[in-house]
């Protein structure tokens, strides 16, 4: 059972796509102040993304930028 404030796991993926479409050389510092979570949640969501093939890094994390496959 959900309580108030809880946040559901499916949005997260989500808002760090929409950052990332919006500027694909974002860190993920910035896109956890953007969306109001903790850097570690980002990490997590973007872990799980380029693990099933919807995300992936170009070049090095310095430097490099996002690319969303298929968007």
């Amino acid at each position: 059972m959900e309580g108030p404030g809880i946040k559901t796991p499916q949005k997260t993926p989500q808002k760090i796509l929409i950052a990332i479409r919006e500027n694909p050389n974002v860190g993920t510092q910035e896109v956890a102040d953007a969306i109001g979570v903790e850097r570690s949640t980002v990490a997590r969501a973007i872990a799980k993304l380029k693990a099933t093939g919807v995300l992936r890094r170009i070049g090095p994390d310095k430097g490099g930028y996002w690319e969303i496959v298929g968007g």
